[in-house]
């Protein structure tokens, strides 16, 4: 059984390396890559139309402007069927929850060994799920603290993990930008950091 894959990464030496990595797995068979959001939505329409879309997407998480949480999202929205894994040097508990949520199906860290890969896209194609072994257990820790907030405070902090500016935040929210740094203050208070660049530093 052939086990299809597409890459988003805009890093192109690493984006070749992936490729070339996944493709010394006999079963393992590339449908494409892409650097951009733009570029990646095109591509996978076209696979689409002609009836050959990936079983898998590996996405990097951070894509020069482009956010691959956004990404995530808008292919879980416009191509329900492909399964994404998540291959991001950034693996704190906050970030794989995020992914999780916004419909992600797997998550492996750039510093895994490269096995580690082949068999999330392996599992992900099978329908299954898979994240790292030992980024589960600072998971569901994360997921306990995170059941303490407000569902204010939980999107404020999911929003700080993705790297939006309080301002935009504020604008999403249609609140001052005051008022999230409070919910901001309340969420350090909770979780024990002392200050925005903290929180980044231990949840995302």
């Amino acid at each position: 059984m052939k086990h299809s894959f597409f890459v988003i990464e805009d890093h192109s030496l690493t984006n070749l390396g992936i490729r070339e990595l996944l493709q010394n797995s006999t079963d393992l068979s590339c449908e494409g890559f892409a650097m951009s959001e733009e570029e990646a939505f095109e591509k996978l329409t076209e696979l689409d139309m002609k009836g050959s879309l990936p079983k898998v997407l590996v996405l990097d998480l951070f894509l020069g402007e482009d956010s691959g949480i956004d990404v995530l999202r808008e292919v879980k929205k416009h191509f329900p069927s492909v399964g994404v894994v998540v291959y991001s040097m950034y693996s704190n508990p906050g970030i794989v929850s995020l992914v999780l949520e916004s419909g992600g199906d797997g998550f492996v860290s750039k510093s895994s060994p490269e096995s580690e890969l082949v068999t999330a896209i392996k599992e992900v194609s099978g329908g299954g799920k898979h994240v790292q072994a030992d980024l589960v257990e600072p998971l569901h820790t994360f997921k306990n603290l995170f059941q303490c907030l407000t569902k204010n405070e939980q999107f404020v902090l999911n929003k700080v993990i993705e790297r939006v500016e309080l301002k935009q935040i504020a604008e999403e929210m249609k609140i001052p930008v005051g008022t999230v740094e409070i919910y901001l203050s309340r969420i350090c208070a909770k979780t024990g950091c002392h200050n925005h660049e903290e929180l980044i530093a231990q949840f995302g």
